[in-house]
């Protein structure tokens, strides 16, 4: 008998942290294995290129945590780097890799994917960018990710193609993050009753850190040419770009009550990008509907 396995591969910012920290721990009828678990194993299945002996110890490293439950592993990283990284492989081919981890003849596997509206997905991972340090305008960190090849990532209907193909037509499970926003209850039981969960587990959601707006946003980029972090090596000022770990860092004050207090502002890419990365995905996110009949939110369109 096949071992089942679900794989949920993120996309970013598309509730997949809400999922794994409020959500999975506290399953019952599937085992989920938190990060710590399978950090190194991710991290390779991540970025690097890998040996078959390679896939033969990951592949070993899961089989330890079998028991009789299917196994449930979340880590968003496997639907790509979505920063600027020389180093990262592109999504497809971090998928190719899961299915050598997990062979048909030997695994069930089903791969679960968020999508989101694609100018609303890239203005949050812009919003993250400075959260960490980066010091790039928008319209560089944007050409940075499409010298990179990272934009062609959100062309949702190639990426559901392959993993139709290497996993099969049942095998695959689209969350909308629009629609699992609006109705978060109705949206998330559905996605639980897809593993065989009979009932959504008490939960609470508490947010952690608010996101930037307009002012924090304006601020912050400038304030990190000061920092050292991974994103900006180059400042003079050493700097854990952690709000909570961060003893000095522009994230540790723009996220405070305070800062929010004086001025918050929804954050938006200047009006010609966002229209550009419109136009960019509009006639893809219709083939998508079409091919997998979702029923896309009209921000999409």
């Amino acid at each position: 008998m096949r071992k089942k396995v679900f794989v949920h591969i993120g996309f970013h910012k598309t509730a997949t942290s809400f999922l794994q920290r409020c959500i999975y721990p506290n399953l019952s009828s599937v085992r989920y294995l938190k990060y710590g678990k399978l950090k190194q194993e991710l991290y390779d299945l991540r970025l690097k290129k890998l040996s078959d002996e390679r896939i033969q110890e990951i592949r070993e490293k899961v089989d330890s945590f079998y028991k009789r439950k299917p196994l449930l592993i979340s880590y968003e990283g496997l639907s790509g780097s979505p920063f600027s990284q020389k180093r990262s492989k592109s999504n497809i081919r971090v998928l190719e890799d899961i299915r050598r981890v997990f062979p048909e003849e030997e695994y069930d596997v089903h791969i679960i994917v968020g999508i989101r509206e694609q100018v609303n997905l890239l203005t949050s991972l812009y919003v993250q960018y400075v959260h960490q340090g980066g010091v790039n305008k928008p319209e560089r960190h944007l050409q940075n990710l499409e010298r990179q090849g990272i934009l062609d990532h959100y062309h949702y209907e190639y990426y559901l193609d392959k993993v139709r193909e290497l996993f099969g037509d049942n095998h695959y499970y689209v969350l909308i993050y629009e629609h699992f926003k609006n109705d978060m209850d109705a949206r998330m039981l559905d996605l639980l009753q897809y593993m065989g969960e009979e009932e959504i587990p008490p939960y609470e959601n508490e947010q952690i850190n608010r996101s930037y707006g307009t002012l924090q946003m304006a601020i912050g980029r400038r304030a990190n040419h000061l920092f050292k972090t991974k994103l900006h090596p180059k400042g003079l000022i050493p700097s854990n770009p952690s709000p909570i770990k961060g003893k000095i860092s522009p994230r540790k004050v723009l996220q405070s009550k305070l800062s929010f207090k004086l001025h918050y502002k929804r954050y938006h890419l200047p009006g010609e990008l966002e229209n550009e990365l419109k136009a960019r995905y509009v006639e893809s996110n219709r083939d998508l509907q079409q091919r997998y009949n979702l029923n896309l939110p009209d921000i999409y369109f």
